[in-house]
């Protein structure tokens, strides 16, 4: 065991050499001591500092989308992935240097010197398919999907990666993935689809996902009746009940249709609420006579605001009850108050009905009052669907304080005429411009077709 020297309290130096019969020694002084124990600790610092300067060099490279730059950064760090892809985004996107082959090339190096970055082989992809490389584009889509498959812009660019090469199927597949993934991307998908293929059927079957959720397969709907496809929509309307939606939500069902309704698709939107029907969604109309028209023209039932049912105006004004006992016939009436004084048109409460061309109608209810202030009462109000120039025909109105009392209007429809709008309507008072206040009661509200061979014909027409 060798020896070691006391310590040198006086702080002399110490000769390292001894005699012959004694061992080599080393004894430091606290200031050398320190300084040998920094030294690998300043080495190590200074060898950091070089790789952080000449890592923020490249960094600064990276922002940049100049060549030049980006080729002098990797003079300074020849093996650094993200310059490599760096410059092959500028090759493939700048447009003073774009060079599809340096791109492929460049983006080549790039997965080759870190082939776990999927957006690495994906931006691969897209240069192969600017230098008309599928080959190469089809297995750099195929790696960064295994590498990441649940990003949606990434599904994204494969499947237009896919259909960009003719191949809608393997496309489909991912568009699919990715609409179970994220729902901003259903519109955009089938808008492309629909212009890649022109086969709303093979949209459906192969891109619409087939869960539990018909939220995308009624936006789908949409999106076809948006297009004026409406024969393809009712098809595949006729597919869903058939499939996945044998008992159709009616508030998911609701915009596809009220739009049908609102473009004066009639008869589709007939189809569609009679379907409800019959899968539980719509109850059986509750009508006061088998022969109106109506549906639910006694109010027995909450209306449910879409189809072919009661649709009430949203104004703040108005204060509507569905459920007040004081009916002319039935348990129940529709009560109106307008609680807030106003001088407005309000388009009360209406509902779209499927009538007959070239037939005469009595729209006829019955209609109590209590201090209505306005010389402009409500009143009913029939209006042919689908025509710009037709004239609205009205009932007389209702003013004052007034007990139940009937009111009506007859019409007779046109040859193309498929629906009619009738509906309880206030006009603004133009005459004395005088507020509305007070409250209205309506019930037992029918339309009926008139049987011209028992009365006089009244000629009356929606004009």
């Amino acid at each position: 065991m060798s020896r070691l020297p006391n310590p040198d309290l006086t702080g002399a130096g110490a000769s390292i050499w001894g005699s012959s019969n004694h061992i080599l020694e080393w004894s430091l002084r606290p200031w050398l001591r320190v300084v040998l124990l920094l030294i690998p600790i300043i080495a190590g610092g200074a060898w950091l500092t070089h790789e952080a300067r000449r890592a923020a060099r490249s960094a600064e490279q990276l922002d940049s989308h100049s060549i030049p730059d980006i080729q002098k950064a990797l003079r300074d760090d020849p093996d650094n992935p993200d310059l490599f892809h760096s410059m092959g985004l500028a090759y493939a996107y700048d447009p003073t240097d774009i060079n599809l082959p340096e791109a492929v090339k460049t983006l080549r190096k790039a997965v080759a010197l870190n082939p776990r970055r999927w957006e690495f082989w994906s931006d691969l992809g897209s240069a192969c398919d600017f230098a008309g490389d599928s080959a190469c584009s089809d297995d750099a889509f195929e790696r960064a999907c295994a590498l990441n498959p649940s990003t949606p812009g990434l599904l994204w660019a494969i499947g237009n990666h896919y259909l960009l090469t003719d191949h809608p199927q393997k496309a489909f597949s991912y568009f699919r993935r990715l609409l179970d993934l994220d729902s901003d991307y259903l519109d955009p998908t089938f808008r492309l689809c629909l212009r890649a293929t022109r086969d709303p059927q093979a949209i459906y079957t192969g891109v619409v996902p087939n869960g539990k959720d018909a939220s995308a397969r009624f936006a789908f709907l949409m999106f076809l009746v948006s297009t004026a496809d409406y024969e393809s929509a009712m098809r595949i309307w006729g597919q869903m009940l058939a499939g996945p939606d044998r008992s159709p939500n009616l508030t998911v069902a609701k915009p596809f249709l009220d739009f049908l309704i609102d473009h004066n698709q009639i008869q589709n939107a007939g189809t569609v609420w009679d379907d409800l029907q019959r899968a539980g969604e719509i109850p059986p109309g509750a009508n006061s006579q088998d022969a109106n028209v109506l549906y639910d023209g006694s109010f027995e039932g909450v209306p449910l605001n879409t189809g072919f049912d009661w649709r009430t105006d949203s104004s703040p004004d108005l204060l509507f009850d569905f459920s007040d006992p004081s009916a002319y016939k039935g348990q129940k009436c529709l009560k109106i108050n307008f609680a807030v004084g106003r001088n407005a048109s309000y388009d009360l409460v209406g509902q779209v009905v499927r009538i007959k061309p070239n037939t005469q109608y009595r729209l006829s209810a019955y209609v109590r009052s209590n201090y209505l202030t306005s010389s402009s009462g409500p009143r009913l109000r029939v209006v042919e669907m689908g025509c710009q120039d037709c004239t609205a025909q009205t009932s007389d109105p209702t003013l004052g304080t007034t007990p139940w009392h009937p009111v009506g209007v007859s019409f007779t429809t046109r040859p193309q005429t498929q629906a009619v709008r009738v509906s309880f309507w206030r006009p603004q008072d133009q005459m004395s411009n005088r507020d509305i206040t007070g409250t209205v009661w309506l019930d037992d509200v029918t339309l009926q077709a008139v049987d011209l061979r028992g009365a006089g014909a009244n000629q009356q027409g929606v004009q």
